[in-house]
């Protein structure tokens, strides 16, 4: 049976492999909470996520009714003339 190696690993002068390369861009300033452009930029992103599901849903059951010709959902069904008679 052959003896286990141990993994070769390349030798690094000085850990040059390990240091960040100059040449990555800097990053961009973090935006600021605060500001009333962000304050506004939030409002409008959770309105919109908000109405997006209303939109969609009332949409898909407008068509449903008009282009499609189904009846609308009612809470309350009429009772039909038949029924008030067997009473």
């Amino acid at each position: 049976m052959p003896k286990p190696t141990k993994a070769r690993v390349p030798n690094r002068p000085n850990g040059t492999a390990a240091r960040i390369p100059s040449s990555r861009a800097p990053m961009p300033p973090r935006v600021d909470t605060t500001s009333a452009a962000y304050r506004t930029a939030t409002s409008r992103y959770i309105r919109f996520m908000v109405a997006m599901p209303i939109l969609l849903v009332t949409s898909y059951y407008l068509f449903d009714r008009y282009a499609l010709g189904h009846d609308a959902k009612t809470l309350h069904r009429i009772p039909e003339v038949d029924e008030m008679v067997k009473k």
